[in-house]
């Protein structure tokens, strides 16, 4: 087991091997594992190891949850520096949540369609076979953002790009000429606009954080997640932050 979602980042954390015994679970080595009542934890297993056929389906499924509209626009933060410090273009106002040190501009992208078209008669939800921004669940460990084609802003020279990584590469190379690689975390670095006239990373649709005021984007896809699964799945942790 190791330490909950929902300790405190600073809080030591520690892994301890458990072994099932009877209807318990003890430390490895023998004895009873001493935490305070309430304690949360993880507990990490082979899912062949679940006897219950029901809840280890339940656990292990996969949820694939639309969260934006093809043609929902969206910015991306890039560091110019032929601009010498001062912003570039158009900002959103107000200012946006989260934005990276040394962001200069913001370029609009928007969603794109598909890549492959799939007839809606070979699709469960007619949402899945328009593009847009998609958010995939895989049981209790996987939480993924996919996107379809990404439109570039207009008189960009080339116009659609394949993902939101690509449309991120091809206004990285042409905007932050200082950069050696052109690559970056597009969760941490494209926006979306919320219904509040706000805008925030998408990393925390990833994450699904508990943000301070209303975010009726989050709020209602994670309602929507619930509904569908039957639970709703806790927040995706930080694990590299965890195990520091």
């Amino acid at each position: 087991m190791s330490g909950s979602y929902f300790d405190p980042d600073w809080a030591a954390k520690v892994t301890v091997p458990v072994k099932r015994v009877g209807d318990r679970w003890e430390f490895f080595y023998g004895g009873d594992v001493p935490v305070k009542e309430g304690t949360l934890g993880e507990l990490t297993l082979s899912a062949e190891q679940i006897t219950d056929e029901r809840f280890r389906l339940r656990v292990t499924q996969e949820l694939t949850v639309k969260i934006l509209d093809e043609e929902t626009p969206l910015l991306v933060a890039l560091s110019d520096r032929s601009t010498n410090g001062s912003l570039a273009g158009p900002w959103p106002k107000p200012y946006p949540s989260k934005v990276p040190v040394g962001t200069t501009r913001f370029a609009q992208i928007r969603l794109g369609p598909l890549k492959k078209k799939i007839p809606e008669d070979e699709s469960l939800d007619p949402e899945l076979t328009r593009g847009g921004l998609f958010l995939k669940l895989t049981g209790l460990e996987r939480c993924e953002l996919h996107g379809s084609t990404v439109l570039m802003p207009e008189g960009f020279s080339q116009p659609t790009a394949t993902s939101l990584n690509h449309a991120f590469t091809l206004l990285s190379q042409a905007h932050e000429k200082h950069r050696i690689s052109n690559t970056g975390n597009v969760y941490t670095r494209v926006f979306y606009e919320d219904r509040d006239k706000r805008w925030y990373p998408l990393d925390d649709l990833r994450m699904g954080v508990k943000a301070v005021g209303e975010r009726h984007l989050l709020h209602g896809l994670w309602a929507e997640v619930e509904q569908k699964l039957g639970w709703r799945p806790t927040p995706v942790a930080d694990r590299s932050r965890r195990r520091k």
